[in-house]
């Protein structure tokens, strides 16, 4: 103990001539938490930095990566809105995140108007967001052509990944709906069956028939006046139209799932390559 007194007052001077909480130690802080995934934190240090450099439009940059590799584009976007009441030149670095942002935060065609109306972009940015806008809005035929734009000896990441996705895509079928209530009118349940519900078609089929079946039975031997008849003609009217409407919705839901699928894969192959 004797011996590190004399250690603590030989090292006091220089820890307190060094300032951690300067402008150096906290960029190459900031940088250490955006490469270390800490984004939440990166965001932090960073808006304190640009608290203190606001003419820097690098660390404007890394503040919305920061949001956007974190999983929160909207508070990217956001800070862009307010940046815009700035009256400050645009850069190519601010304006290629932005549409990044755009991208990630589920705006597509947004960040294919950025890149149309951009004097900052080069042709290989343009088209590359091009791409991705079609690829996120499911616009498959023209992501195909979008995709023969780009030369093959340029540089695009995961590029057989996604001319895969577009071929996925192209050959995918949506079922129409109008089609399944047609089918539901001759027989019903057919059309939740042509939407891949086999369960509920089957349990449609039977719910009708049955009531169908008791109606005409109890006419027949207890005439128009017998009330079981119309109780179980009416539970057959609305099993029938309930399951006309139902025939329609399960193809939605068919179609829905369909593109969610196509959706997660598409934004598992963008956004990794959006840096």
């Amino acid at each position: 103990m004797k011996f590190l007194i004399p250690v603590l007052f030989f090292f006091l001077p220089a820890l307190s001539a060094q300032d951690l909480y300067d402008y150096p130690h906290s960029r190459s802080y900031a940088r250490y938490l955006l490469q270390s995934q800490q984004y939440k934190l990166a965001a932090e240090e960073y808006e304190r930095l640009i608290f203190l450099r606001p003419e820097n439009d690098t660390l404007r940059s890394d503040l919305l990566r920061a949001y956007r590799r974190g999983n929160t584009p909207e508070k990217g976007l956001e800070q862009w809105a307010k940046w815009q009441q700035e009256s400050r030149p645009k850069t190519r670095l601010l304006e290629t995140e932005y549409s990044k942002l755009l991208l990630r935060g589920g705006f597509p065609a947004e960040a294919r108007t950025v890149a149309a109306q951009s004097d900052l972009f080069d042709s290989l940015q343009i088209r590359r967001t091009m791409l991705y806008a079609d690829l996120l809005e499911q616009k498959w035929k023209q992501a195909g052509v979008s995709l023969a734009q780009i030369p093959a000896s340029d540089k695009l990441a995961r590029r057989s990944e996604i001319e895969t996705l577009i071929k996925k895509g192209q050959q995918q079928k949506r079922k129409k709906p109008w089609v399944a209530t047609a089918l539901s009118v001759p027989v019903p349940g057919l059309g939740k069956v042509y939407a891949g519900e086999w369960k509920d078609g089957i349990i449609s089929l039977l719910f009708v028939g049955v009531n169908t079946w008791q109606a005409v039975r109890r006419f027949d031997k207890e005439g128009l006046d017998t009330f079981w008849g119309w109780i179980h003609g009416g539970f057959a009217l609305g099993f029938y139209s309930g399951n006309l409407y139902g025939a329609h919705k399960a193809v939605r839901r068919y179609n829905q799932k369909k593109f969610n699928k196509l959706k997660h894969e598409t934004e598992a192959i963008v956004f990794p390559v959006l840096d």
